[in-house]
């Protein structure tokens, strides 16, 4: 069904004046002055950023918190709702497969904390807006938000569907969108929340026999910094804060890890267990880190000075790492 603006006529926007020389000059002047504005009230958060380098941030305390995992019945999902518990948080465990979200819930009551299950498709707006009044009713406000639903390649096939790269859109990316309105407001209103997004090494590093899921995960790496910005721009970001993890290949769908292991130029890749990653982001969201790469010994600038390098000199870098080719066979 079309909406209004679906239906707004396109209308030209007015001519942009030319401006004058002297407009011109000063605009300039205006532009130098506001960057000797920035350069001298950068210095300190330059040095707070140096400092930040060499010292460890005291954690925060999110004892007794309430979390929620989306796709947290499986996997990384399981892992990072384990390690919440650890913590001594109340998690909510969200997920298409009731069963599983049910064994995951009794895991983490072992830990002596609330925990439930609720059966939704995070895809779904209406659905994700019932399980916020749900969740709240039955642990009370979402503290922290754990957006890690998403649907992995398992078939090389699978990337030619159209019907594959909708849903993986939906789950991937749109959940993201539906879990942070519904819950964000009332963190903005308490002053207090965390909203991590479980992205993939992909969001940085596009795979070709992937691009439907590299694309969801550059697009939630996208969503995540804009949320960040919002948040700064609404005077909320010493209040809620953002982690986006980036993980390397991790040991959990099969038919995943299969897939990886058929390619040959992925034979190279370590493989890591979960219980690593959810270690991982707990630690992030204690001590309020923007991006983690797991494992830790990668550095997201580095992987933004690769994403920068000459085509040719990435290209052969990727080669080289990977040890030769995908093999592009189901």
């Amino acid at each position: 069904m079309p909406t209004s603006y679906d239906l707004l006529p396109y209308e030209w926007a007015e001519p942009v004046p030319l401006k004058t020389n002297l407009q011109r000059a000063r605009e300039l002047i205006e532009t130098l002055l506001n960057l000797l504005v920035f350069v001298c009230e950068s210095v300190p958060f330059w040095w707070d950023a140096l400092v930040a380098r060499f010292a460890t941030p005291k954690p925060k305390n999110i004892s007794g918190q309430t979390a929620l995992v989306t796709g947290g019945a499986n996997g990384l999902g399981q892992a990072i709702a384990i390690a919440l518990a650890k913590e001594g948080c109340n998690v909510a465990v969200v997920d298409v497969d009731e069963t599983n979200a049910r064994e995951t819930v009794a895991k983490l009551r072992r830990y002596n904390v609330s925990a439930e299950a609720y059966k939704v498709d995070v895809s779904d707006y209406e659905a994700v807006r019932q399980l916020g009044r749900d969740v709240e009713r039955d642990l009370g406000p979402v503290d922290i938000l754990v957006n890690n639903a998403g649907i992995l390649p398992t078939s090389f096939s699978l990337d030619m569907l159209p019907s594959h790269t909708k849903r993986s859109m939906e789950v991937n990316v749109l959940s993201s969108f539906w879990t942070t309105q519904t819950f964000v407001d009332s963190m903005i209103r308490r002053r207090k929340g965390h909203i991590v997004a479980v992205s993939s090494i992909a969001g940085y590093i596009a795979t070709g026999w992937a691009k439907s899921y590299a694309t969801t995960q550059f697009a939630l790496r996208g969503f995540m910094d804009a949320l960040e910005d919002d948040l700064y721009l609404r005077g909320q970001a010493a209040h809620v804060h953002t982690t986006t993890v980036f993980p390397f290949a991790f040991n959990t769908r099969r038919q995943a890890i299969r897939l990886l292991k058929s390619s040959s130029g992925l034979t190279r890749l370590p493989i890591y267990e979960p219980a690593l990653l959810g270690e991982t982001v707990v630690k992030a969201i204690k001590t309020n880190q923007r991006k983690v790469i797991v494992p830790e010994t990668v550095k997201p600038y580095q992987l933004s000075i690769y994403e920068n390098l000459p085509i040719k000199i990435r290209q052969l870098l990727t080669k080289t790492m990977a040890q030769g080719e995908v093999k592009l066979v189901d």
